[in-house]
């Protein structure tokens, strides 16, 4: 889990073109982890889960103080419901209860998670996921020992890192002039 102080989701695309790993690389490296055992006191780790947790909460707003008086508590759980991606199988072990408030889910009406619950992997997309993360690094790694360390800013839609950061005179891009990378999701042929 990594704790923040406001709202924040893993973007698709953002994981697809390497910008967004820092969580996902957490879990894949305490999964490569050589002797489990003497850190976390188990033989074998089994990932099961990544989330981000917002800790001053995202409320909704409600229609009127009755209807929000009304589930209190839901909208409380709602507020800090964790998002991510986990492993569907290992639902059990993450929420006993299936409330689907502390994750993000549905249950259809024979029980199971629905379809579009597009946090709720199955075991081979979830280890898919951490390994296609672990090839990234390296290939991020293989990049920058090569000598490859240019400043190359991405877009996507209308957001750009550079509209939140402080180096922007030591990097010297000029926004209005420098072509930007255009994040779209990658295609199956692209990804395999």
């Amino acid at each position: 889990m990594d704790y923040k102080s406001s709202s924040k989701k893993l973007d698709k695309v953002l994981v697809e073109h390497d910008v967004q790993l820092q969580l996902l690389a957490y879990l894949a490296a305490i999964c490569r982890w050589p002797e489990p055992e003497t850190l976390f006191g188990a033989k074998h780790l089994v990932p099961a889960s990544v989330f981000y947790v917002n800790l001053r909460g995202q409320f909704e707003s409600g229609g009127t103080r009755t209807e929000a008086l009304a589930d209190a508590i839901g909208a409380r759980n709602l507020a800090y419901r964790h998002t991510g991606r986990f492993d569907a199988g290992a639902l059990d072990k993450l929420d006993s209860v299936k409330a689907a408030d502390q994750f993000n889910y549905r249950l259809n009406k024979h029980g199971g998670i629905t379809a579009n619950s597009a946090e709720a992997l199955t075991r081979t997309e979830f280890e898919k996921m951490l390994d296609r993360v672990e090839t990234q690094l390296r290939e991020m790694g293989e990049r920058i020992f090569s000598g490859a360390a240019q400043v190359d800013p991405y877009r996507k839609g209308k957001q750009t890192p550079c509209d939140y950061c402080d180096y922007q005179a030591a990097c010297r891009i000029d926004k209005w002039t420098h072509p930007d990378r255009v994040l779209r999701t990658k295609t199956v042929d692209e990804t395999d």
